[in-house]
C-alpha cells in the first residue's frame, strides 16, 4: 500500500508542477537556454567574446575604405580635384548617383552594419562579466568605430537616423537626425573612445588607440565648427611621446635607393614593430590569411582586396610610339609588370594638371618641383625605362633607353599614341598624362616586391593575369594628419602663423620650401593634403568635411565640367552629398525618410 501511495504523491507533485509551470510561467519554462552552443544570449560575456566582436567591426572598417565591393571602393577617391577617371565605374554622374544606384546603396548598408554590430557590442558590455576597467574600454573600442560609422555617413548623406541601442525586432519608423546632431554623436563617441582606450604603445599593432580617437575628434570638431577644441585634440596626438615623424631611412627595403617617404609605404614598413612611430590606426592587410584580404588569386571582380594598384598604376600595355610615314606602332613597354611603370595598372584613374604639376610648384624647373621628396623619382616617377627587349634592341639608338614623360624628345617622324580616344578624359587624346603614361604615386603598388604568387616571371617582374592588388598596409590615421588638421583649425582662428608653422614641420620632413603665414588659407591646406596624403587620403571624405568639393572639382578636374553635361558628367552642387537609397526609404513604412535635394 505504501508503494501505491508513493506513486499517487509523485503523480500528484508532477501534475501540480504541469500546472503551476502553465498557469503561471509558461514563458519562462519553454525558454531555450544554450548550454553547449553560442547563441544571443551567452555570446558576450568574456573578454574573448568581445575581442571577436571587435575582429567584425575592424573588417567592416576595411571594407568601407579599403576593400569592399571592386565596383565600389573608388568612391572616395573619384569625384575629386585630384584625379581624372579614364574608365567606368562611375563615369556618368546622373546614372551612377541616383536613389536607386548601387554605390549610395552599398556605402550605406555597409556603415549602418558597422553601426549595428557596435551597437549590440555596446549593449552587451554592462551584463558581461568583464571587469569594471574592461568594460569601460570595450565600450569606447565600439564608441569609436560608431563614431567612424556616424562621421562617415554624415560626410556622404548629410543629416541620418541615429540609433545608438540594438536592434531586436523589425524597425520601420527612423527618422533623419540634422548633420548637426549626427555630429554631435560621433563627438561624444570619439571623446568617450579618446579617454577611455589605452595608449599607442600599449595596444597591438593594428589596434586602435587613444591617439586614433583623438585625432578623428580633431577632424569631428573640425566639421562641427569648434576651431579650438580641434586644436587641443590635434594637440594631444602631436605632443605624444611615442609619436615622432620618420625622418630616416627604416624598415624592410632602407638599403635600397629611396628616401624616407618611400620607406614609409613598403611593405611591413607600416606598424611599430618595422620601428615607424608615424603610423596612428594603420588597417591590416595580409596575403593569402584567413580573412587577411590580400588574396593573391582573386580576379577582380571578387571583393575582400585592395585593387588600388589597378586604378592608379598606368597602363602601359597600350603606349605606343609611332612611325608617322610608315603607320607602324611600336611597344615600348611589356605589360603587366611589376617594376616602376605601375604593376598591373590599367590607369582608371590617372592625374589632373593639378596635381600632376601646379601643387609641386607649377614648373619643373621650381625648387620645389625638384626637391620635395613626395614628388621624387621613387614616389611619384615621372621617367621609366624602356623594358621591351626587343624594342631597346631594335630602337635604342633612336629613343635611348628611358622616357622622360616630361620631356619625350622623339626622334623626327615620330608620334605618340597613348591609347584610344575617348572625349572627356583628356583635351588631346595623346596628352601626357594619361592613363597610358603619367605619373603615380608608387605607395599604390610594392615596386619589384610583390609576394612571389604574383609573379609569372620573377627575374624579369612580369606579373601574372590576377595581378593588380595592393598588399602592403594602409594608415587609416599617420601623423601628419594630426599637423595639418590642427593647421587647418588654427587657419579658422586667423592663427596663420600658427598654421604655417605646422605645415612646415610637415614640409621640412619632405625637403620642400617653407610656407609662409600670409599663404595659410584653405586651399593651401587641400594642396598640401594633396602633397602628403595623395591617393592615401579618402579625398572625397575631406572635400566633404570642408565643403569644399564642388568648388574643386569644377576649379581643377576637366573630367566634371559643364563641357561633358550631355554625358552626365557636369557637377552640379547636389552631387556634394549622395542620394538616401531609395530601398531604404520604401523599407521605412512607418516614417516619412526626405531625399536630400536634387535627387
Amino acid at each position: 500500500m505504501k508503494k501505491y501511495i508513493f506513486h499517487l504523491m509523485m503523480v500528484a507533485t508532477v501534475l501540480t508542477t504541469t500546472a503551476t509551470l502553465v498557469s503561471c510561467d509558461e514563458d519562462k519554462f519553454l525558454e531555450e537556454k544554450p548550454l553547449d552552443f553560442m547563441g544571443g544570449d551567452n555570446s558576450y560575456q568574456t573578454a574573448a567574446d568581445f575581442d571577436a566582436a571587435v575582429n567584425g567591426l575592424y573588417n567592416l572598417v576595411r571594407r568601407e575604405f579599403y576593400c569592399g565591393d571592386y565596383g565600389v571602393m573608388n568612391a572616395y577617391l573619384w569625384r575629386t580635384d585630384f584625379a581624372i577617371q579614364a574608365d567606368p565605374p562611375m563615369s556618368n554622374l546622373a546614372a551612377d548617383l541616383n536613389p536607386t544606384a548601387n554605390n549610395p546603396k552599398w556605402h550605406w548598408e555597409n556603415l549602418y552594419k558597422l553601426v549595428a554590430q557596435a551597437n549590440t557590442l555596446i549593449t552587451r558590455v554592462p551584463a558581461s562579466s568583464l571587469s569594471d576597467t574592461d568594460k569601460k574600454m570595450y565600450e569606447a573600442k565600439g564608441r569609436l568605430f560608431r563614431a567612424m560609422a556616424y562621421r562617415t555617413l554624415c560626410y556622404y548623406y548629410g543629416g541620418v537616423p541615429l540609433q545608438l541601442e540594438e536592434v531586436t525586432s523589425p524597425k520601420t519608423d527612423y527618422v533623419r537626425a540634422s548633420k548637426e546632431e549626427v555630429l554631435a554623436q560621433a563627438i561624444d563617441d570619439a571623446l568617450f573612445a579618446a579617454q577611455n582606450l589605452p595608449d599607442i604603445k600599449d595596444v597591438k599593432d593594428g589596434e586602435v588607440s587613444a591617439p586614433a580617437a583623438q585625432t578623428l575628434l580633431a577632424e569631428l570638431y573640425l566639421a562641427a565648427g569648434e576651431n579650438q577644441k580641434a586644436v587641443d585634440a590635434a594637440t594631444l596626438v602631436i605632443n605624444n611621446p611615442a609619436l615622432a615623424l620618420m625622418k630616416n631611412r627604416f624598415g624592410s627595403r632602407a638599403t635600397e635607393e629611396g628616401d624616407v617617404y618611400w620607406d614609409l609605404f613598403r611593405r611591413d614598413n607600416q606598424n611599430r614593430a618595422s620601428g615607424n612611430t608615424e603610423g596612428i590606426w594603420v588597417v591590416q592587410i595580409e596575403p593569402n590569411v584567413t580573412g587577411g584580404a590580400g588574396n593573391t588569386g582573386n580576379a577582380f571582380w571578387v571583393s575582400g582586396d585592395f585593387w588600388q594598384e589597378r586604378w592608379f598604376g598606368i597602363q602601359t600595355g597600350l603606349f605606343r610610339f609611332r612611325n608617322k610615314a610608315e603607320g607602324k606602332e611600336i611597344a615600348a613597354f611589356t605589360w603587366p609588370v611589376g617594376d616602376y611603370t605601375g604593376g598591373r595598372g590599367i590607369g582608371n584613374y590617372y592625374n589632373t594638371m593639378h596635381y600632376f604639376l601646379d601643387i609641386w610648384g607649377g614648373s619643373e624647373d621650381s625648387y620645389d618641383f625638384k626637391n620635395d621628396i613626395r614628388n621624387s623619382i621613387y614616389n611619384y616617377p615621372r621617367k621609366y625605362a624602356f623594358n621591351n627587349d626587343d624594342f631597346k634592341r631594335n630602337y635604342g639608338s633612336l629613343f635611348g633607353d628611358t622616357l622622360d614623360i616630361m620631356h619625350p624628345n622623339l626622334p623626327e617622324g615620330w608620334e605618340l599614341v597613348t591609347g584610344e580616344d575617348k572625349p572627356g578624359i583628356t583635351s588631346a587624346p595623346n596628352a601626357i598624362p594619361n592613363r597610358y603614361m603619367g605619373a603615380y604615386q608608387t605607395k599604390c603598388t610594392s615596386p619589384y616586391n610583390h609576394p612571389d604568387a604574383q609573379y609569372q616571371n620573377k627575374s624579369i617582374y612580369l606579373l601574372t593575369g590576377s595581378a593588380g592588388k595592393t598588399y602592403q598596409d594602409q594608415y587609416l590615421y599617420r601623423l601628419p594628419e594630426a599637423y595639418l588638421l590642427r593647421a587647418e583649425a588654427y587657419v579658422k582662428l586667423g592663427q596663420k602663423d600658427k598654421a604655417a608653422a605646422d605645415v612646415n614641420v610637415i614640409r621640412s620632413r619632405a625637403h620642400a620650401s617653407a610656407a609662409t603665414a600670409d599663404q595659410m588659407n584653405m586651399d593651401y591646406i587641400l594642396d598640401e593634403r594633396l602633397r602628403e596624403f595623395g591617393i592615401e587620403e579618402q579625398r572625397q571624405m575631406t572635400l566633404s568635411r570642408t565643403g569644399m568639393m564642388t568648388e574643386r572639382v569644377r576649379k581643377y578636374n576637366p573630367y566634371y565640367s559643364a563641357a561633358h553635361a550631355a554625358d552626365g558628367k557636369d557637377f552640379d552642387s547636389h552631387y556634394a552629398l549622395f542620394p538616401i537609397p531609395q530601398s531604404f526609404i520604401e523599407a521605412n513604412t512607418d516614417a516619412k525618410i526626405e531625399q536630400n535635394p536634387g535627387y
